[in-house]
């Protein structure tokens, strides 16, 4: 990703943040990533998708466009019409939160290294890469809530949905209260299982994975 394409998808991130977001803290979390992380520059993966200088911030923004798409098209009509098992809509400010944000662990954890792997001819040749180096390790979702909540005040609902939006792919055995927890959130409110749904979208229909 360019420079260019970098100042632009920060200056989108922000833009959503101050249109959908009124809440006491934006600004104070946005100058935190700007001043103190490598958000807007850092990788979304270190090997999948858009491994690549700047993919951290454009994924947010793709789960975003995701879940607002997602959510107005399938779910809040259903809600309105009384044939979801969920009665309370949810707000935009909420789903831009949760998706903007979900992912703030990954900042400051992705560093810069040089990999190697064997061309067609089985030489071996050097490519740059990312290796992870997590001076805060306090686990995926979790870790995003504990930073948001550093300077952004959080609904029960968007806690839930930012805590277990990797899904089944953090979860242990079946009987473990663990899946039983999970299970709950997902029925306490629809941002959860949306939430999972759009970062499943865009990390696997809508990003690609840089290749050497």
């Amino acid at each position: 990703m360019s420079p260019e394409e970098i100042t632009r998808n920060r200056e989108a991130f922000e833009s959503c943040c101050h249109q959908y977001i009124q809440r006491n803290g934006i600004d104070a979390l946005l100058e935190y990533l700007k001043t103190k992380t490598d958000f807007f520059e850092a990788p979304s993966s270190t090997s999948f998708h858009l491994n690549e200088p700047g993919g951290l911030c454009r994924h947010s923004l793709n789960v975003f466009e995701t879940l607002l798409t997602l959510y107005t098209s399938l779910v809040e009509p259903r809600i309105e019409d009384g044939t979801s098992p969920f009665a309370d809509t949810v707000s935009t400010e909420s789903i831009a939160v949760v998706a903007l944000f979900h992912d703030v662990c990954k900042a400051n954890t992705y560093r810069p290294t040089e990999r190697w792997k064997k061309d067609a001819n089985g030489r071996w040749m050097s490519y740059p890469g990312y290796e992870v180096n997590d001076s805060f390790p306090f686990g995926h979702g979790e870790k995003s809530c504990v930073v948001i909540h550093w300077f952004l005040p959080l609904r029960q609902e968007e806690l839930l949905a930012i805590r277990w939006h990797m899904g089944m792919f953090e979860m242990p055995d079946a009987a473990s209260s663990t899946r039983r927890s999970y299970r709950a959130a997902m029925e306490h409110s629809p941002l959860v299982s949306l939430l999972q749904a759009a970062d499943l979208v865009a990390s696997n229909c809508l990003e690609r994975t840089t290749k050497y």
